[in-house]
């Protein structure tokens, strides 16, 4: 009587791990696509693309910034026709700040308690009491 439940149970198993799913899945598929190109060391744009979700293209310009103390910074612009954001990368963290307000020297980007305002030339980040002033490398 045991040897005939653990041989059904065995069978049982077998057959639930043999068994394939040919269902597509009920999230929307979507397909990636990149166009990158990359100035020299004399232009003001450290690099732009265009990616591609399903047809829909997505401008995206980064620069490269550099503080008084030496650290570097990469900010990345997304506009992706519904909402625009900023992405920072420095010191191996990232930050997305949301698109507030157009000023009247750039735009202003904040997200929880952190705030960035851009210039043509600097872009300074605000957390707290604490403003960090960035330079766009040359």
């Amino acid at each position: 009587m045991m040897k005939t439940n653990i041989t059904i149970i065995g069978l049982v198993a077998i057959s639930l791990m043999a068994c394939k799913k040919n269902e597509d899945s009920k999230m929307m598929k979507q397909t990636y696509a990149t166009d990158s190109a990359t100035a020299g060391t004399n232009n003001a744009v450290d690099s732009t693309s265009a990616n591609t979700t399903s047809g829909d293209q997505i401008p995206q310009i980064s620069y490269a910034y550099k503080a008084t103390d030496g650290s570097r910074a990469k900010a990345t612009f997304d506009n992706n026709g519904k909402s625009k954001t900023v992405t920072l990368e420095a010191n191996n963290m990232k930050y997305v700040l949301d698109f507030k307000k157009a000023t009247a020297t750039g735009e202003l980007y904040e997200r929880n308690s952190i705030s960035a305002e851009t210039t043509p030339d600097s872009l300074f980040i605000s957390q707290g009491n604490q403003v960090i002033h960035l330079g766009k490398e040359k």
